[in-house]
């Protein structure tokens, strides 16, 4: 029956079974049985993970033709399919209609449209709807903030970037990076996308600089851990090891030193963070 239909359709979702959902989809209406909303949302949700934007969105117009309102699930997942697929106006459209229809967007619902817009270089609007919904009493989440950093850092909007990095930590929504206790202090950026690594590690040596320069103390040597990265591996395999020393360099102005046998982490000597300090 349709329930049993959905539950198979909605397990393929989970499984990333994209074409097994479509599959089941097409059986339900070979066998004359009625699609209901959960149904199409669990197929829409379906495309999204599978990156099929187009069918994600036929399935959306189909449903409406057939009479049913799409809710704040279905809109959700069509929204970010459409992040998926890099179609941030039609994301906005979407959220737009949404609204128009009386729905409220939920976390979810936002955090998909702040990612489509950091995927179409829209700032400012993933910036007001970040405010949007915190005014509506909604709590950002990791995908949230790492979204909003990520649009700021592509912009070059450092300060912004920073302050939504910091934010992101005070409300104990993305790890702080972690202090190892040793002689030599060791920062682990494991957890981080490379956008907050560089926000982030740049706010903790400008934190340490202050600290030390105020209490007239020596600047130790700083290993910084970089691994992979938690959704930093691009075509080319890891990209923090070679984004945020570059960041440190070419954007703060300090120079990083490679460790020698261990290619998942870099230094900063004392002697060069002594140097930045005083410039």
């Amino acid at each position: 029956d349709v329930i049993t239909y959905s539950a198979g359709i909605s397990a393929c979702e989970k499984g990333g079974r994209t074409d097994t959902a479509l599959d089941l989809l097409f059986e339900m209406k070979g066998r004359g049985l009625q699609l209901d909303v959960i149904t199409y949302s669990a197929t829409i949700s379906a495309c999204e993970k599978g990156a099929r934007t187009d069918t994600a969105l036929d399935l959306l117009s189909e449903m409406k033709v057939a009479g049913l309102q799409p809710d704040v699930i279905t809109y959700s997942a069509a929204i970010s399919a459409c992040e998926k697929g890099c179609r941030t106006d039609t994301a906005l459209d979407l959220l737009s209609e949404m609204k128009g229809r009386g729905l409220q967007p939920d976390v979810i619902t936002y955090s998909a449209a702040i990612s489509a817009c950091e995927k179409g270089a829209r700032t400012d609007t993933a910036l007001d709807f970040l405010a949007e919904m915190k005014g509506r009493g909604l709590q950002p989440n990791l995908i949230t903030y790492s979204a909003v950093v990520k649009a700021c850092y592509d912009a070059k909007i450092y300060v912004d970037a920073l302050d939504k990095a910091r934010e992101a930590v005070s409300m104990k929504v993305v790890p702080s990076m972690i202090l190892m206790s040793s002689e030599v202090p060791k920062w682990d950026l494991h957890l981080l996308s490379e956008s907050l690594s560089c926000m982030l590690l740049s706010d903790a040596l400008l934190t340490v600089i202050d600290t030390r320069t105020h209490e007239s103390q020596s600047f130790k040597d700083v290993f910084v851990i970089t691994g992979r990265g938690l959704n930093t591996v691009g075509e080319n395999g890891p990209v923090l090891k070679e984004k945020v020393p570059k960041f440190l360099n070419e954007v703060a102005g300090l120079e990083t030193s490679a460790v020698e046998g261990n290619e998942g982490r870099f230094l900063i000597t004392g002697e060069t963070l002594q140097q930045w300090a005083s410039s």
